[in-house]
């Protein structure tokens, strides 16, 4: 009984007496239940469903909870495994005092229960005290009205409860087992146990050199097509799992390598800082590792959200070019004239302007391209190879870009919204025409030569007979598909722009040969909403991953501070003075500190290359607008991990000068 009594107190003063271990575990812990909680409370709010074009950023966000689960649960375990390996040899030491192992258990399972208890009351109260804040920032960063009421789920405050209870059994279970199997002994030495040093190393090295370089050169080779996102995810297995060779096996064979080098080694700065450097890379290079992934996923992260949020309006712009398009079929457009007159005087009446004012016929034809062979379009073909291909005569042509464009009768001008078509002919079924010159710019639509998605060919032919001509044996008849477009974009306050395209959709459907209205307005709108979105959830992720690096960055110093006490005693009684061990320790813990920033910012150049072939799959073709941000983002990171580094450096040296 009073063993039953002792235990709780135990619990609590071994939690308040390791307070530096304890707190960034509790500190991650709220933030991560916290913002697992807002995410659950912003998805089960029937709001949402309500909202206009909500649809978007409710995908997005169901999809940021479901990874946020996957990254909590392992990361929480990871940096659990720090807390029992500091908590062992206080362990160790109860169970040669007397303790039972079944009374550790009980002990352990009191401080979770406490750490339970502690990190659920401040995660749900954080929650329900700034939820409506980030719901808000949520609409405004999405475009949606921000007059919503949110209200509070008990099922989400249910869903944070068990999440962070399965979190804590896991831990708990795992943290049993590892006391459970080790003898006090064993307890006692393991605070001090460094990771193991890696077998074969030389090999493990080729490998990290072969992954890592095979990845970066799928993320410099990466070409903007169907297979692009499987590559992404094939880079960035590759690269982790490179990073992860090459930190703990490839740092090693370089150190001793350096070693074998005696005119190098045996010189005093050298050697001290050497032999320390390779100490530290064989107990540091697991956590070196997830602090360089950790810091290389903030800085992706952050890159793509900023830059894709920033150019939302050269987005549009590529995209829909025109706000207004109406359709008619042109035979049976008889009325062109006096609809004209009617939009213009509809265009004053609601005090619009008509800007970028387009009109020209074509006919459309959904074809695969082989080489420079135009076929039909059939179920078995690759979606790389399907186009869509307008044919418009010279004359129409000539009237929407006010040019004097003359061709042959075999002869065809091209003009390509994606990569150039590059060849000199064009084989349609009816004959072979030569490429009298590849049109660069035009009204018809932007072009962007990474535009590999939704990339289209205009052909511009001599006259009307030889279009009928091309079209027909493509399945495509005049009399019903040749059809004439009208672009504009009108200017004036949102409200008169809605009843202007009110309006004119009314006017236009009312016109004999009338075949479609679109106002893309409403589809910009989407999105915004999307790409608002994902830069909200961008800031989450990205603070998550900043906090994880900065808890491994915290927790490691914890660990070198008391694994370099007694190192620190012995290199003063060889006649080291007391500056220049500081000198040395702080020089290799800069050096071990600093390689994950390194590898970080080299990780992040090799990847801009996919990076942005990934963003132009979203129609997102400012490469200078993402260089900026990569730029910038790399400097902000690096001044920030500096300071990091500074701030937890001071526990080490606090930790340090206890034994000095």
């Amino acid at each position: 009984m009073k063993k039953k009594g002792v235990i709780p107190r135990l619990a609590v003063n071994g939690i308040l007496k390791n307070g530096s271990t304890y707190l960034p575990y509790l500190g991650i812990s709220i933030f991560s239940i916290f913002t697992f909680f807002v995410f659950d409370l912003i998805l089960k709010n029937d709001v949402m469903k309500t909202i206009p074009r909500a649809g978007y950023a409710l995908m997005l966000m169901t999809i940021g909870f479901v990874l946020l689960g996957i990254i909590m649960i392992p990361f929480l375990y990871y940096t659990n495994s720090f807390l029992i390996k500091r908590r062992k040899k206080e362990l160790g030491l109860y169970s040669i005092l007397g303790m039972e192992k079944k009374h550790l258990g009980i002990l352990m399972l009191i401080e979770t229960l406490i750490i339970y208890v502690v990190v659920v009351i401040c995660a749900i109260a954080l929650g329900l005290l700034f939820s409506k804040v980030l719901f808000l920032l949520l609409l405004n960063l999405a475009k949606l009205p921000v007059e919503a009421d949110f209200a509070i789920s008990g099922k989400a405050v249910c869903d944070a409860l068990t999440f962070y209870a399965v979190i804590s059994g896991i831990n708990l279970f795992a943290n049993l087992i590892q006391v459970g199997k080790a003898n006090p002994t064993e307890l006692m030495g393991e605070s001090r146990k460094g990771e193991k040093e890696p077998k074969r190393i030389l090999l493990w090295t080729v490998v990290g050199l072969l992954l890592l370089g095979y990845g970066y050169y799928l993320a410099i080779t990466s070409k903007v097509d169907s297979a692009i996102f499987l590559n992404f995810f094939l880079a960035v297995f590759l690269v982790v799992a490179g990073t992860h060779f090459l930190f703990t096996s490839g740092s090693i064979t370089l150190l001793r390598g350096l070693k074998r080098n005696r005119g190098f080694y045996y010189r005093p700065d050298n050697f001290v800082a050497v032999s320390g450097m390779i100490y530290r890379m064989k107990k540091n290079a697991a956590s070196l590792v997830n602090i360089c992934i950790f810091g290389t996923m903030v800085v992706i992260t952050v890159i793509c959200t900023l830059s894709l949020y920033l150019g939302i309006p050269g987005i549009q712009k590529f995209r829909y070019p025109y706000e207004i398009q109406v359709d008619y079929v042109e035979g049976s457009f008889t009325e062109r004239e006096k609809w004209e007159q009617n939009l213009r005087e509809l265009a004053q009446e609601e005090g619009v302007t008509l800007e970028d004012y387009h009109a020209y016929s074509s006919a459309e034809l959904h074809i695969v391209k082989k080489g420079d062979q135009i076929l039909v379009r059939d179920g078995t073909a690759d979606f790389a190879d399907r186009y869509e291909l307008c044919l418009l005569t010279q004359d129409v042509f000539n009237a929407m870009e006010t040019a004097d464009v003359t061709l042959g009768k075999d002869e065809v001008m091209i003009y390509s919204t994606g990569a150039d078509y590059g060849k000199d002919r064009i084989i349609f079924y009816n004959g072979t025409y030569n490429v009298k010159e590849e049109i660069t710019e035009s009204l018809l639509r932007p072009k962007s030569y990474r535009n590999g998605f939704s990339s289209m060919y205009y052909v511009i032919v001599p006259d009307l007979e030889a279009l009928e001509e091309i079209a027909k044996p493509y399945g495509v008849e005049l009399s019903d598909s040749y059809v004439y477009t009208v672009r504009m974009n009108p200017q004036g306050e949102e409200a008169r722009k809605q009843a202007f395209s009110k309006e004119l959709k009314e006017l236009s459907s009312a016109q004999p040969g009338f075949q479609g209205y679109m106002d893309y307005a409403e589809d910009r709108e989407d999105m915004a909403s999307i790409y608002g979105g994902l830069l909200f959830i961008g800031i989450f992720f990205g603070t998550i991953f900043l906090l994880c690096l900065l808890v491994i960055m915290y927790y490691k110093q914890i660990t070198e501070g008391f694994e370099d006490q007694k190192n620190f005693e012995i290199m003063q009684k060889v006649g080291m003075s007391d500056s220049e061990v500081k000198r040395t320790i702080k020089k290799q813990i800069l050096q071990v500190f600093f390689i994950p920033l390194a590898g970080a910012i080299v990780h992040t150049a090799a990847g801009m290359f996919m990076v942005i072939n990934l963003m132009a799959a979203l129609e997102f073709f400012q490469e200078g607008l993402i260089i900026t941000c990569a730029v910038g983002i790399c400097a902000g990171f690096a001044v920030i991990y500096g300071i990091s580094y500074q701030w937890t450096a001071k526990t080490y040296y606090r930790i340090v000068k206890r034994m000095a």
